[in-house]
């Protein structure tokens, strides 16, 4: 595997990260923000003063780019099926909520 493979892959491996982590973060954003205002689903703005779901938006943002950037080290075919990677983290997190209460 050449190197340029290597950084492609540490690069969708980090962007799968950024991105998985950053919905856990935003969902506890905009339930900080549902908790202190009006509620996003009811049509209120609230959440947009929150930091945490900024922090979540910024994240998303670095996973992005990382995803972008191991495409051009890597062969798309090596990182595509590590954006499930993602989803996994995702579901991972609501797992451990319904069993643990986390």
């Amino acid at each position: 595997m050449s190197l340029d493979n290597v950084k492609g892959l540490v690069l969708a491996i980090s962007s799968s990260l950024f991105i998985g982590a950053s919905f856990i973060v935003k969902k506890k954003g905009l339930k900080k923000a549902g908790a202190s205002g009006v509620r996003a689903g009811v049509g209120g703005y609230s959440y947009l003063l929150e930091p945490l779901w900024w922090a979540g938006i910024i994240t998303i943002i670095v996973g992005e780019i990382a995803n972008f950037a191991a495409y051009a080290f890597a062969l798309a075919i090596l990182v595509t099926p590590l954006g499930a990677l993602s989803i996994i983290i995702r579901h991972a997190n609501l797992s451990l909520k319904f069993r643990f209460g986390i």
